[in-house]
């Protein structure tokens, strides 16, 4: 069976205020990871789009990102799932 493996990186600028997740926990598809304020002040959730295992996390609370940042990365568990 295929493994795909996604990296997650930080769309935006500013600090982890908090890691939702830790590694080896199952995540669904946009399920906050992580808590981030951007410079600009405002709390953003980071998600992404697909289920499965986190591998890693690479960032801690307090640290600086950028949009070049990987946050960690997720292997995905192949599971098509639907929403409206």
């Amino acid at each position: 069976m295929n493994e795909i493996v996604h990296t997650i990186n930080s769309p935006y600028y500013g600090t982890i205020e908090q890691v939702v997740t830790q590694p080896l926990d199952h995540v669904y598809e946009w399920e906050t990871l992580f808590l981030v304020k951007t410079g600009e002040g405002k709390l953003e959730h980071i998600n992404i789009g697909v289920s499965g295992h986190l591998l890693s996390i690479e960032v801690s609370q307090g640290e600086e990102i950028t949009p070049v940042t990987v946050l960690g990365t997720l292997r995905d568990d192949l599971l098509i799932t639907g929403s409206e």
